[in-house]
């Protein structure tokens, strides 16, 4: 694989992506025009995102950044209308004193210490093949995320065969993803489903799209998701198998942080060793992996 053809990665945003939180801090009165101007001046300074700045500078709080955070996603997301039940695959839910709820939240822990807590606000998870339980331990890992306040993003981003959707109660024909790269919506913020569970926002698939491979290597696949990041404490990306198609290892690249999951007599080791390799290729840093046995 050439890596100096690699797509650039996404990141946490940019000038353009600050807009969104500083115009709904502005709406809420907590800032006038002149800090405005005050924290892009520190901003630009000392190279931080528009909120950090407005932090620093003790022109606003963590609580009222909270505030301005929910009104925007609220404003902008989608409001229910093709939710159902969530699905007792959320462990962390349907069973949270279980071995398995567990384990989850032992994962959150460490993804909390060692990739959040450091200031990095996405991660793809992304299994060697199928049958690993990709789906099922990103949607537990953002709920038990969501569950201590974390404010969490879950896009689902295997556009073959998606089950985020299903998991969380959200019709499969409901808009997502493909809808905003295939121009139907013009900014992603339109395509989330927001508060799903508490400080739980997902975006779908969406219906299915012709060309995923072209679709998630665009542009418009990084720009909108620079503008979701900067919403979020952490964005999770679920991914089709490496094996089946490139989506997952060009989503990996772009993202820039990726999680392995295999499961118990499911997955090779030289599956898992030959993944490794294609992620460092895509100059993708491993964080860890995880081994299931569920």
């Amino acid at each position: 694989m050439d890596t100096d053809s690699q797509m650039p990665r996404v990141d946490d945003g940019s000038a353009d992506a600050d807009a969104p939180i500083r115009d709904a801090l502005q709406r809420l009165g907590l800032l006038t025009d002149e800090e405005v101007a005050r924290v892009e001046s520190h901003q630009a300074e000392r190279n931080l995102d528009f909120d950090q700045a407005a932090l620093e500078l003790g022109f606003i709080g963590p609580d009222e950044l909270d505030r301005a955070r929910e009104q925007l996603i609220n404003s902008l997301a989608l409001q229910g209308d093709h939710r159902h039940d969530v699905s007792s695959e959320i462990v962390v839910l349907s069973d949270p004193g279980s071995a398995r709820a567990e384990a989850i939240r032992l994962l959150r822990t460490q993804i909390i210490a060692q990739h959040i807590k450091p200031g990095r606000r996405a991660l793809t998870l992304i299994a060697p093949v199928e049958g690993a339980g990709c789906s099922y331990l990103a949607a537990n890992l953002a709920a038990a995320l969501s569950q201590i306040g974390t404010k969490t993003l879950l896009i689902d981003a295997n556009m073959r065969s998606p089950r985020i959707d299903a998991i969380f109660g959200i019709a499969p024909d409901a808009p997502g993803l493909s809808t905003y790269l295939s121009l139907q919506v013009a900014r992603p913020e339109r395509v989330v489903n927001a508060n799903v569970l508490p400080n739980l926002s997902v975006m779908t698939a969406g219906p299915a799209a012709a060309r995923p491979q072209e679709l998630l290597s665009s542009s418009r696949f990084r720009d909108g998701m620079n503008m979701l990041l900067r919403e979020y404490d952490i964005a999770l990306f679920d991914t089709p198998p490496a094996n089946a198609s490139a989506d997952a290892l060009t989503v990996a690249a772009a993202v820039g942080h990726t999680l392995i999951v295999a499961r118990r007599n499911n997955t090779f080791v030289s599956d898992i060793a030959t993944l490794a390799d294609q992620l460092r290729s895509a100059r993708c840093a491993i964080i860890g992996s995880v081994l299931s046995e569920f």
